[in-house]
């Protein structure tokens, strides 16, 4: 089974493709597909934010660890 920053990673590098090939049709872009490169970008902006938080978690439990050996060891 993937870990959630695999699925997110996962889920970025899907939409970026998709952004790309929105990108890539170079022709006239029409109001829907103007929407959906917003909503794209929209999507990766959320992915990225939960990538970070959960960066910021494991970052605060290990401090949290570190800490809790700190205390725990005789002085």
């Amino acid at each position: 089974m993937t870990s959630p920053e695999e699925k997110n990673y996962a889920e970025i590098e899907r939409l970026e493709g998709l952004l790309a090939k929105l990108r890539a049709l170079n022709e006239t872009t029409t109001p829907r597909e103007t929407e959906a490169i917003r909503e794209i970008g929209l999507e990766i902006a959320l992915a990225v934010r939960e990538v970070g938080a959960m960066l910021i978690n494991v970052g605060w439990e290990q401090s949290y660890a570190t800490n809790e050996m700190r205390s725990a060891r005789p002085q």
